[in-house]
């Protein structure tokens, strides 16, 4: 069981009591009871258990008489008493206030006072982790079902308080993984903060709302911006309209540098993971800036020179070494990979272009449950390779796209051993010397480097060490450090013809397509990826591993040039590089529509349901709820989506969009899914009809079944459901659609039982259209 909060018993809300004039101040004191499982029958309740638990209003409303202490609750068998607890930071984290840490799928209930000299409306900014529920003086007045961490003013609610003492109740319920909530009453500073966030999105529901509730439209935000600058950087000419009809005056947009710098002003002389950011234009240096903690305990800031890990940045650079090594016609990316590694599975059927373009089908290492276990030590090239040698293929190559490290790693043994030199030297000949990147190359264990940031990992606002990866395991994956200017010195001469012939780089920027005449989700072509932003072609890369991000972006026609690091994986900040190219050329950029949601009649969004491919095996399932239409992806939470257009819908958590198409038939054949300037086509998977088959044959496949090296996946019967899991993932339910035969919805996966001599004996896996066999184990 948990343990209550060590704490001496309290009369009346004591220290949970504020007034409403303390707007800004967090909200660290509360009276809390708690906490009460989910399900007493399971450690891990499905989304529908945990779903109905949240929606249960067992308690709207506590009776508090000062100088007397609270009565304690009985929610089914738990007798809980109301304890105070005293944050010694703004969020109220619950999984520190009780001693059990064991158990996720549990709530607990917080209650405080706001106390008002006269009738009046306030607003509260709240983040939770996750789901929350709040009543005020015993009304319901927000919810939100929700997988999130602990954000500040992640929701915005309106409070219409009475003269005199107001209650407020909140039921916060934890799905996996932290538990808490943060809380406050916001200041005219946050409203105008919020208010320019709302007319950069478009967010036209936010921006009434939040001048309803007393944002002024003339206030600038803590960064210095008003609300009509970030409309008009945006290109939202209907929010400008909008905050003009509301009394905004006339501004000037101030300068890109005045723009960026705020963007990244939170992160002034605080300590936390930092990001630095680098802007030119034709080679000639814009901006360039660092901001936060280079290495937070050594007090040492970022700056320009600050060398960063840059992860998956360093497949350009591979992509680039085998296009060089091909002009020089010392290989082909035609070669078959069996040409340099004789004895690799299928190396027959596997090009060098497979690899390059990540369709290859090779099961990606990174991928594979005991991956994290083993990264830290270093590992020889060879090693690593028979690591992942012998692994089923994900499909046969050229069949499918799929984002693949083990393809990288081997174009890395590929250049070694065609031009005879370890694969960093190659580049340090060929690139890194001739362009004088004095401060780039291949990072490894024992490494000094001057200047060199460390990896943070972001615990609810908390930061600690993140996991230090030994970089033998990324190799010609990932393993580059490098700084801002030598990234841009990269990226000005790859686009302006230095590094590569003109045919070269023309092919590196070709979408790869598939064996059926089909380009995949991703416009992904030789170790880059091409893009659009508001009309604006780009040429882009990404990296990241745990404790860094970075972004390499390049805009032809106006022969821009973003580089960004952080030495956090998620930074606190935005890290858009789109954002940082729309500070420069905004008004180069098309308008963008704003997100207002319209009416669609229910019977029009029934055609939208169903599950859609997102390639990797991701799936995200359309659902219809009462009158709304819901999207899950894989591993996600499950948010409504919002009628733009007839079938054009938007996300209001998220800054993301989907287009639904139909064929010549009439029939929904794929949606086209825009998020942070990306578009995928996503097709629309097969309709799997479910059906109820004898519960006696859950227990016959229940048990486990041995699949790659030392994975297995676990078949198991909950009541009348059956559910795989597979070692280190989580839990995924099954839905037969025959008496052997079942589909995973989450995932692009099916799984058909064998049986031998009335015997089940083992299971056929199809993921992604690629199938295996998992023999049972006694």
């Amino acid at each position: 069981m948990f343990a209550q909060i060590n704490a001496t018993t309290i009369r009346g809300y004591d220290k949970a009591s504020y007034n409403s004039s303390e707007t800004g101040k967090f909200m660290k004191s509360w009276l809390i009871a708690g906490p009460v499982f989910v399900s007493e029958d399971s450690l891990n309740p499905d989304l529908p258990i945990q779903e109905k638990v949240f929606k249960e209003n067992v308690l709207s409303s506590v009776k508090i008489v000062n100088g007397q202490p609270a009565a304690p609750l009985q929610i089914k068998k738990n007798i809980l008493q109301w304890k105070m607890f005293s944050s010694g930071e703004d969020a109220v984290m619950l999984d520190k206030v009780f001693d059990e840490k064991e158990r996720d799928y549990v709530y607990a209930y917080a209650l405080a006072e706001i106390k008002a000299q006269k009738p009046e409306i306030v607003t509260l900014g709240i983040g939770s982790d996750d789901g929350i529920k709040i009543w005020l003086n015993g009304k319901l007045v927000h919810e939100n079902w929700v997988p999130r961490g602990v954000n500040k003013d992640d929701d915005i609610i309106p409070l219409q308080l009475v003269k005199g003492s107001n209650q407020i109740l909140l039921k916060v319920q934890d799905m996996q993984q932290g538990w808490g909530f943060i809380a406050r009453l916001l200041d005219k500073t946050v409203l105008a903060n919020e208010l320019v966030i709302a007319a950069n999105s478009g967010n036209i529901e936010k921006i009434n709302f939040l001048i309803k509730n007393g944002a002024d439209v003339n206030v600038n935000n803590a960064s210095g911006i008003m609300p009509l600058i970030a409309a008009k950087v945006s290109g939202r000419e209907d929010v400008i309209q909008l905050l003009i009809k509301n009394g905004a005056k006339e501004s000037i947009v101030p300068s890109a540098e005045i723009l960026v710098d705020s963007y990244y002003a939170s992160l002034k002389n605080k300590e936390a993971p930092g990001i630095a950011i680098l802007v030119s234009k034709e080679g000639k240096v814009l901006y360039e800036k660092g901001f936060g903690y280079a290495d937070i305990k050594g007090k040492k800031i970022v700056t320009p020179d600050t060398k960063f890990r840059i992860g998956s940045v360093t497949k350009q650079f591979t992509a680039a070494a085998i296009l060089k090594l091909q002009e020089n016609n010392l290989l082909s990316v035609n070669d078959k990979l069996s040409k340099y590694i004789p004895d690799f599975p299928r190396g027959d059927e596997v090009t060098i272009h497979h690899l390059l373009t990540h369709t290859s089908g090779i099961h990606s290492y990174t991928g594979k449950p005991d991956f994290l276990n083993r990264v830290t030590k270093t590992i020889s090239e060879d090693s690593l390779i028979q690591y992942f040698k012998n692994d089923p293929y994900d499909f046969s190559p050229g069949e499918n796209y799929a984002y693949n490290n083990s393809g990288y790693f081997l174009l890395g043994y590929i250049v070694g051993k065609v031009s005879g030199k370890p694969y960093g030297e190659y580049l340090k000949q060929n690139f890194f010397d001739p362009l004088k990147m004095k401060n780039t190359g291949v990072h490894y264990a024992g490494i000094k480097l001057e200047n060199e940031a460390h990896g943070y990992g972001n615990n609810n606002g908390k930061y600690d060490d993140a996991l230090n990866w030994d970089m033998s395991w990324a190799g010609a994956a990932g393993a580059l450090y490098s700084t801002l200017h030598d990234l841009d010195i990269w990226n000005n001469a790859l686009h302006s013809g230095k590094v590569l012939r003109e045919s070269s780089l023309k092919a590196a920027l070709t979408t790869v397509v598939l064996n059926n005449g089909n380009k995949p989700a991703m416009n992904y072509g030789y170790g880059i990826m091409t893009a659009k932003y508001r009309g604006l072609d780009n040429i882009q890369h990404s990296g990241g591993l745990h404790g860094f991000v970075s972004q390499l972006v390049y805009y032809p026609k106006q022969k821009l040039s973003i580089v960004m690091f952080s030495n956090s994986m998620n930074p606190e900040v935005s890290f858009d590089p789109n954002k940082i190219a729309e500070a420069f050329a905004w008004n180069e950029m098309e308008k963008q529509t704003s997100l207002i949601a319209t009416v669609v009649p229910v019977d029009s969004l029934k055609v939208y349901t169903g599950r859609y491919d997102f390639m990797n095996s991701a799936v995200m399932q359309i659902t219809l709820e009462g009158n709304k239409l819901f999207a899950q992806l894989s591993g996600q939470g499950k948010f409504e989506i919002f009628p733009s257009t007839q079938n054009e819908f938007f996300w209001k958590v998220v800054d993301a969009k989907i287009k639904f198409i139909k064929n010549d038939s009439g029939v929904i054949s794929h949606a086209i899914f825009r998020q942070n300037g990306q578009e995928l086509n996503v097709k629309k998977m097969k309709e799997e009809v479910i059906v109820t088959i004898n519960p006696v044959l859950l227990d016959k496949y229940s048990g486990n079944y041995k699949f790659i090296n030392d994975m297995v996946v676990t078949i198991s019967r909950e009541k009348d459901k059956l559910f795989a899991q597979a070692t280190g993932q989580g839990k995924l339910e099954m839905f037969p659609v025959s008496d052997t035969q079942f589909v995973l919805k989450e995932i692009n996966a099916k799984i058909t039982f064998k049986e031998e001599g009335g015997k089940v004996n083992k299971l056929m896996l199809n993921l992604n259209g690629t199938d295996s066999e998992l023999p049972r184990m006694e």
